[in-house]
């Protein structure tokens, strides 16, 4: 059985998988369980008011949600092995900076959401730090804290030490498809790996999960 909300004793390699805005902890389940056969704790995190229905994420910065995540890898490193970091949509957005405060394993980031689906305009105003005004950031909405946490993570991949396999779907809906072009051109790793699918959307593990993407996830994961 699938460790979801407890962590094992008995062995030491870890997985931390973090879901996004539009996924929820359900989305990661199957690949969970397969992570868990392979002999891996595995801990699926759920973010208070992320991957739930309706525009209920205002009330929480992407910091608080970082914080979390920060609480749960040290609950996990205190096994002594080693921890890889999963993270879907915006949770890839949140691993990147949780392997800036913490030692990361191995990152797997699927559908990664570090470029937002928004205007040149409105990603320069948040690159400005203008969304910090009163009327800029009624304009972008609860948007704005979610691009300062992409626009924050793209400008640090680049001094990442660990290992990235990443993939997205060229057809991905909610994070744009250059996130995956920016990674592979920022990781400086040279154990990092990239894939690209035509099809899928931002489901990319119910399109491509049985397909080879679990068991590339895992192979990765082993090879770390």
């Amino acid at each position: 059985m699938c460790i979801r909300d407890s962590i094992k004793d008995d062995q030491p390699d870890a997985v931390l998988l973090i879901h996004g805005i539009s996924t929820r902890p359900g989305d990661l389940y199957d690949l969970a369980d397969v992570l868990h056969r392979s002999g891996y704790t595995v801990y699926v995190v759920r973010l208070p008011d992320y991957g739930t229905p309706g525009n209920t994420i205002s009330e929480i910065s992407w910091e608080a949600a970082l914080e979390q995540l920060v609480q749960r890898f040290r609950l996990l490193a205190r096994g002594g092995g080693r921890v890889h970091v999963v993270g879907m949509g915006f949770g890839a957005t949140l691993a990147l900076h949780l392997a800036r405060a913490e030692r990361v394993s191995s990152l797997v980031l699927l559908a990664p959401a570090i470029v937002p689906r928004e205007s040149l305009l409105q990603r320069l105003a948040v690159r400005m730090r203008l969304h910090r005004l009163g009327f800029v950031h009624r304009w972008l909405g609860w948007n704005a804290e979610l691009m300062e946490g992409m626009d924050r993570a793209r400008g640090r991949i680049g001094s990442l030490k660990v290992p990235i396999y990443a993939a997205q779907c060229d057809d991905d809906d909610r994070a744009d498809p250059s996130s995956l072009r920016i990674l592979q051109r920022k990781s400086g790793h040279k154990a990092s790996r990239f894939q690209v699918f035509g099809t899928g959307g931002h489901g990319i593990l119910a399109a491509h999960g049985d397909e080879g993407l679990y068991e590339d996830i895992v192979d990765f994961c082993d090879g770390r």
